[in-house]
């Protein structure tokens, strides 16, 4: 979901909501049905509308084959967000929601019964400890297919990331990874193990950066991943063209470039690829 994951770098009250604009508040429920046809995916909180038009916002979206986001606050029951999601909405819920883990697996399993996803951010610790509850917990959820989003994690805590990541490729979904800081070595276990990693062009600092970012390219997309590259600081030419020879993911950010740029052709190149919305 390119457009969604754009403002990386942004501070916000909660991850989901730094991840993914919402539909604007002042919407009717007519206006909403309306922006069905607009917009896919379209993303909307539990909290915005009455059940009713949820519901049939997003059986439209079913209809006409695009993809309604319901973001999960906690305000609306389980067995309602169960409902949207064997109706069709995509899940995104978090652990500053604080659902028990039954609720969220009995969530997931309606949304492998209405084809659609449940994703998971969480922003807790990581503990390399199979005892710990947090770990169990999203170990359980990677095994039965949620989609696992998890940001700027300590070395220490790579390998259960890496592990958490094989764990979701096993069931058949991924982990999905944003990396803010410096490229590290430790970055190295989870593109083996599959994840798809986001990152921002600031942590390339010379050439030895851009061969280590091409080697995570080669490692991740072996495995059924791939890497998200924003620029937000401009790269050589020569290395961002070999960047996209791999078939990795180049978002521009910030700016439209003139046709008179060198960094035009590349934005144009970037802008045909179709970034899958579960990434």
């Amino acid at each position: 979901m390119a457009e969604e994951t754009k403002n990386m770098s942004h501070a916000s009250k909660s991850q989901t909501e730094a991840l993914f604009p919402q539909s604007p508040e002042n919407l009717t429920g007519f206006e909403l049905l309306n922006r069905v046809e607009e917009v896919s995916p379209l993303v909307v909180r539990d909290d915005q509308y009455e059940f009713s038009w949820l519901e049939e916002a997003v059986k439209k979206a079913r209809r006409l084959g695009t993809r309604f986001s319901l973001v999960d606050t906690g305000f609306l029951s389980q067995e309602k967000i169960e409902w949207l999601a064997e109706a069709g909405a995509d899940v995104y819920s978090s652990d500053e929601v604080n659902r028990e883990l039954l609720q969220l697996e009995f969530i997931q399993l309606a949304c492998r019964r209405g084809k659609s996803i449940l994703a998971y951010f969480y922003r807790g610790d990581l503990v390399s400890n199979s005892e710990s509850s947090a770990t169990q917990n999203l170990n359980s959820l990677a095994a039965q297919g949620a989609f696992l989003h998890l940001a700027d994690r300590s070395p220490e805590e790579m390998e259960m990331v890496a592990q958490l990541a094989l764990a979701c490729r096993r069931a058949g979904s991924w982990l999905v990874y944003y990396h803010r800081g410096a490229l590290e070595n430790s970055l190295v276990s989870v593109a083996e193990a599959g994840v798809w990693l986001h990152l921002s062009s600031r942590a390339i600092e010379d050439e030895t950066g851009e061969k280590f970012l091409l080697e995570l390219v080669n490692l991740t997309q072996k495995r059924g991943g791939n890497v998200v590259l924003y620029l937000d600081k401009e790269l050589s030419i020569i290395f961002l063209d070999d960047f996209l020879r791999t078939k990795a993911f180049l978002i521009f950010p910030h700016q439209i470039y003139d046709y008179r740029s060198p960094y035009r052709p590349l934005q144009d190149k970037a802008g045909r690829q179709k970034l899958d919305w579960r990434a």
